[in-house]
């Protein structure tokens, strides 16, 4: 077993043993804050190891990848927010699906602002190992949680 695969099994086994004690208590509860610390530094480790950051790539690319998951979060908040609204009239329901059109639209924008920003410091082969790295540890969650 060469080391890079073997890197990537303890990892995995790392993130998958984190995930468990964070979800075996809290199932059906709000998440307190060392769960989501935990999640967050399973997240941070697959993509650190997914992309191969050097320490110089690395020190540029985590205050733009931290802004822009945070303003993701944010517009996703908004949709749920509008979706989920309850005893909305047929007006309001037809002004909150295009709301959340506008922020899809919102969302295209600053997928487009951030790669480019993305690319100011890591290369394209890395920004697409990115998208994967985070499609996984997504699926990884969503497994988790079922």
């Amino acid at each position: 077993m060469n080391t890079t695969h073997r890197k990537f099994c303890i990892l995995s086994a790392l993130l998958l043993t984190m995930l468990t004690f964070s979800f075996s208590d809290s199932y059906g509860q709000r998440r307190n804050e060392e769960e989501i610390r935990k999640i967050q530094d399973a997240k941070i480790a697959i993509i650190t190891n997914r992309i191969n950051l050097t320490p110089e790539q690395s020190k540029d690319f985590w205050p733009i990848y931290n802004e822009f998951s945070e303003k993701k979060r944010s517009i996703h908040r908004s949709m749920r927010q509008l979706v989920g609204e309850k005893g909305a009239s047929d007006d309001q329901a037809m002004n909150n699906l295009k709301e959340v059109q506008d922020l899809k639209q919102k969302q295209l924008e600053l997928d487009k602002e951030y790669q480019a920003r993305f690319l100011t410091v890591i290369s394209a082969k890395q920004l697409v190992e990115l998208y994967k790295a985070e499609r996984t540890f997504n699926d990884m969650l969503l497994q988790r949680l079922k």
